[in-house]
């Protein structure tokens, strides 16, 4: 059992950056380690493909409870800066993703991916000591309960938009990261009420999250 860190590298595009990378992930899982037991996963890096590129050059998809690829925008000059500042908080996101996997935690409705988007967010805070996800700075001045109750005729509909709630596709209707926005302040609202921790939330069902949003309106 082992956690093995891959360069998907046929363009050379990492090359210049290899080193930095395997260091910063390393000093990542340390960090996650103090919150999780993890094992058996491939971390994979690779560059985006020209177009898909993330505003912050980097990003990641967690794919199985044992596969997590982390994604780079190798054209950046800031690239570097990019690893040091930003990859300790994608890895930790995605790898809380990964865990959810495995506790066998469905993310099919679009209440659930809120949850799960939410509670990656404060787990990215977490491990990196207080730092606030980027991706809010554009949408901090929005209320997030005026967009859960925009959200809510879908809340429970499988299949929902991923482009739609969370990447802005629509912006006249729901402002880039939305999703994002909501589940990170679904979570902090619990978390104050109950007087719990991130780590005690990882296994449970999105309803309750919801459940306490209603009681208190």
């Amino acid at each position: 059992m082992s956690i093995n860190i891959s360069m998907l590298n046929a363009t050379g595009k990492l090359s210049n950056h290899t080193s930095l990378i395997e260091n910063k992930i390393q000093y990542s899982l340390d960090r996650i380690k103090d919150y999780f037991a993890i094992d058996c996963i491939d971390i994979t890096v690779t560059p985006y493909h020209k177009g898909d590129e993330s505003p912050s050059g980097i990003g990641g998809y967690s794919l199985s409870p044992h596969r997590v690829e982390l994604l780079m925008d190798c054209d950046r000059e800031d690239l570097d800066k990019v690893i040091e500042n930003e990859l300790p908080a994608v890895l930790a996101h995605e790898i809380h993703h990964s865990i959810r996997i495995s506790l066998g935690i469905p993310s099919e409705t679009l209440g659930q991916q809120i949850v799960t988007e939410g509670m990656a967010c404060h787990f990215e805070v977490l491990v990196t000591e207080g730092k606030v996800p980027s991706l809010f700075e554009s949408i901090k001045d929005h209320d997030w309960r005026v967009l859960l109750e925009q959200m809510s005729p879908v809340i429970n509909k499988k299949n929902q938009s991923v482009n739609k709630y969370f990447l802005g596709s629509t912006p006249d209707v729901f402002p880039k990261y939305a999703g994002y926005w909501v589940g990170f302040n679904l979570i902090s609202r619990y978390l104050e009420k109950y007087k719990t921790s991130e780590i005690e939330l990882v296994g449970m069902d999105s309803q309750r999250f919801f459940n306490m949003q209603l009681c208190q309106q």
